[in-house]
């Protein structure tokens, strides 16, 4: 283990150590990482928040720990670009350490959480430095480029855009025309020469480096023939690496590279020398030196014979970094230059592929198809070229010619790389065209032919989507979502899962569907994983409100209240406060009210005037029957000042006025009751209104009141018994008050008719014979005191008893002489 990776080993130790890792289970994961450019730097996006430290190591790296997180390793593997690279250090059950590394030094370093989102911004420091590798040598034995130029003046245009590129008659127009330049320059004494020469031609670098070899320790060479061997044995070990294809073999070479150059510092093999280290830097991952390299030579050696390869290699690196944009310009100057390269197919094609990345397919299928029109053999040699001519076809709206190359790509080679994508393309393609039902085929050939693959998932997720049948959608989710379960597309299909049991009322099923979607990390679905969500929950509560399950919904709310607070829906809350209020859980329904206004003042499509309106009320309504009339006389008031012409302001009124009255404020709550009675025409408000004439003294307009209330509680279906036995006693006990001793015994009798069941009737028999006593009805009277007295009702007995014997008293005192 090289000193650098002990360094962060025991970095991350001590970052555990301060954040209390404990081998507990990972409580979130990380769903996506991506790199931010405006401001700079990465952001990772986790199911939910943890605890996190960001430590410098040094000018260059970054030592980033997430406590409680897990951090699927494939991840990372593209998080390499802008001159960043992410690795993971270390992972543990308690802590996940990752290793940022960056070209440039560090100057600041900014992070927050917004949500379940980390953001680390970075401002960097605008330098060229060598990416520091355990394969690499140290920093101090390499040369950035400037300072291989020393403090010689440069020129300020960064890629020479302003100098004319030409190519040499004779010359290839890359780094082995070195080969022509040594030619020229090489001293006469080295008879050697044309057989190294040949030997560089035909490939032969094993042999060609032991030739050079024995040149070179020859005692008696001069230095100008030790400055040109140096160079040839440069390109043959840069060649010799280059051909193998073992990027970790060339390690050594930027040294052996820098050797030559503090040597010869004014060789006029100079530019090839660094065009090749541009390359072998670009080989080894170090794109920001690279570019260093690559850019020197472009402007410090006008008129370089290779300048051309040297712009189609720096133009190929900034396509490979995601700066298409800036490669184009580049790659398009090479190309104009035709035929007269001995590359210029190949960078042909990389300007075909820049025009693709930057969005001009129309261009980029032009000069695809430009490189198959080269002969038969063009497609044999790169099979690729119909792949990307059918891309861009198809991205430039040519489905037809699309289908013809992708077609001809699958005949052709049906087991190449891509394959089975460019198969899934045609089904694409007939779907564009608005013919789903010629696309069905292809995509389920993708599925027969390519099973396990990337183009199966696809075409399974896009047959589903053409399918009619219940049954032979869900299968294929299910294919995807049980078969490839760490594909993006398995989170969109359980998407469309849960909107399929939503449609056809399995609100449940669609409710567990998100909820697993979540657990497994929706990234960038989320918002639309919430928005179903609600959804479900919405059809699930309006459902069991209409069975009037209100224990089933209550119960759902409790479990699940965490999340349903997360969704931030209204109507969510407001239903669920509707079932407490059913419930008779007048406290819960008004806290769920509550938050119902509270988000709905939030959101603006859920604030209408309307919506409010009745929201208020619904929460006055629940505060009222929760006893909580403090609270209730508020939020009635607001309604009424705010809602004046709203259709609840009969039912507000009625309730504000009912908590007035019973606060003694009876003048403002009769008002009330005549407001509510106007709008709303009801019993109640009759009812009340004679309490309030009665408290006011107005015996004669309460039972007026009473008896027009009782005529209409009489018309109800059913019959409001209880409260009908109530309004008529209390019509009896007014009759009373006003003389109108008949009309009481009426009411009392009356109300026998609705007296609870099981309970005495003896009080209103009692009451009636006081009534007849009192209208002057002594013998009626005196019969049903003996009835009462003779009933098993003890208290009354007692009393009607108790009443005989007052009357018996009186009659024998006043008789008496």
């Amino acid at each position: 283990m090289t000193v650098f990776f002990k360094r962060v080993s025991a970095l991350a130790a001590m970052l555990l150590l301060a954040m209390g890792g404990s081998g507990r289970a990972f409580a979130a994961h990380v769903t996506d990482v991506t790199l931010s450019r405006s401001p700079l730097g990465i952001v990772f996006t986790l199911t939910e928040a943890v605890p996190s430290k960001v430590m410098k190591i040094d000018d260059h790296e970054l030592l980033i720990a997430l406590k409680g997180a897990s951090l699927p390793g494939e991840m990372l593997r593209s998080i390499s670009s802008r001159g960043m690279h992410l690795s993971t250090a270390q992972q543990t059950p308690g802590v996940t350490t990752l290793l940022l590394h960056t070209n440039r030094t560090i100057v600041s370093i900014n992070n927050r959480w917004s949500g379940p989102q980390l953001t680390l911004s970075l401002k960097l420091k605008d330098e060229i430095r060598h990416l520091t590798s355990p394969l690499h040598k140290s920093a101090a034995e390499v040369l950035t480029p400037s300072q291989v130029l020393g403090s010689k003046e440069r020129d300020k245009k960064a890629d020479g855009k302003g100098k004319k590129l030409v190519v040499q008659n004779g010359f290839t127009g890359t780094v082995d025309d070195l080969l022509l330049e040594v030619k020229s320059t090489l001293c006469s004494e080295m008879v050697a020469v044309e057989r190294i020469l040949g030997l560089l031609n035909s490939g032969a670098w094993g042999r060609a480096e032991k030739e050079l070899r024995v040149e070179l320790s020859r005692q008696d060479l001069s230095r100008g023939c030790a400055e040109a061997l140096e160079a040839l044995l440069l390109l043959t070990l840069f060649r010799e690496s280059d051909s193998r294809g073992e990027h970790a073999g060339q390690v050594d070479l930027p040294g052996k590279f820098n050797d030559f150059i503090s040597r010869f510092p004014d060789s006029v093999y100079m530019p090839y020398l660094l065009s090749m280290l541009g390359q072998i830097y670009e080989g080894l991952g170090d794109h920001s030196m690279a570019e260093g390299y690559f850019k020197v030579v472009l402007e410090d050696y006008p008129g370089f014979p290779a300048a051309a390869g040297t712009l189609f290699k720096l133009g190929q690196l900034l396509r490979r970094t995601d700066r298409a944009s800036e490669a184009v310009f580049l790659l398009a100057r090479v190309e104009k230059l035709g035929d007269t390269l001995s590359f210029a197919q190949e960078a042909r094609k990389e300007y075909a592929l820049a025009l693709y990345d930057t969005g001009d397919f129309g261009l980029s299928q032009v000069l695809f198809e430009t490189l198959m029109a080269q002969g038969e053999e063009a497609v044999w040699k790169d099979p690729e070229l119909l792949l990307y001519s059918g891309n861009s076809a198809l991205r430039a709206g040519h489905r037809a010619v699309a289908r013809k190359h992708f077609l001809a790509f699958i005949n052709l080679f049906p087991d190449a790389q891509g394959a089975g994508m460019a198969l899934e393309s045609v089904g694409e393609s007939w779907v564009d065209d608005g013919e789903p039902e010629r696309a069905t085929p292809f995509f389920k050939l993708v599925i027969q032919r390519y099973p396990e693959s990337e183009a199966e998932v696809v075409a399974s997720v896009r047959l589903a989507e053409q399918l009619q049948d219940r049954d032979e959608k869900e299968a294929l989710y299910r294919r995807v979502i049980d078969g490839f379960p760490e594909h993006p597309l398995a989170r969109l299909s359980m998407l469309r899962m849960a909107a399929l049991f939503d449609e056809s009322g399995e609100y449940i099923q669609g409710v567990e569907m998100v909820k697993k979607l979540l657990a497994a990390g929706a990234g960038g679905l989320r918002s639309e994983a919430y928005a179903r969500m609600e959804v479900a929950v919405l059809g699930l509560f309006k459902s069991w409100l209409d069975q009037k399950d209100y224990v089933s919904l209550i119960a759902f709310y409790e479990k699940e209240r965490r999340l349903l607070i997360k969704l931030e829906n209204p109507d969510i809350f407001l239903l669920s406060g509707e079932a407490f209020m059913a419930a008779h859980l007048h406290g819960s329904a008004a806290e769920e009210m509550e938050r119902a206004i509270v988000l709905s003042l939030k959101r603006v499509r859920w604030s209408g005037k309307k919506r409010l309106a009745s929201l208020y009320l619904k929460l006055g309504r629940a505060l009222d029957e929760g006893e909580r009339k403090r609270e209730a006389k508020k939020v009635l008031g607001r309604y009424l000042d705010q809602y004046p012409k709203n259709p609840g302001c009969g039912e507000a009124s009625f309730r504000l006025g009912r908590i007035l009255f019973e606060e003694g404020k009876t003048v403002k709550a009769e008002l009330l009751f005549q407001k509510s009675l106007a709008l709303e025409g009801g019993a109640l408000s009759r009812l009340w209104l004679s309490r309030c004439r009665e408290t006011l003294g107005d015996l004669s307009g309460a039972s007026f009141r009473l008896e027009e209330a009782i005529a209409l509680f009489e018309k109800e279906e059913p019959q409001p018994r209880t409260t009908l036995f109530n309004a008529i006693r209390r019509l009896g006990d007014v009759s009373m008050k006003l003389g109108r001793f008949q009309d009481a015994v009426a009411a009392y009798s009356r109300a026998e008719k609705f007296a609870a069941k099981g309970s005495s009737s003896q009080e209103l028999r009692f009451l009636q014979a006081d009534a007849l006593m009192r209208g002057g009805e002594k013998k009626r009277a005196i019969a049903l005191y003996r009835q009462v007295a003779a009933s098993d009702d003890e208290f009354w007995a007692g009393m009607a008893t108790e009443r005989l014997r007052s009357m018996e008293l009186f009659r024998r005192l006043s008789t008496m002489p």
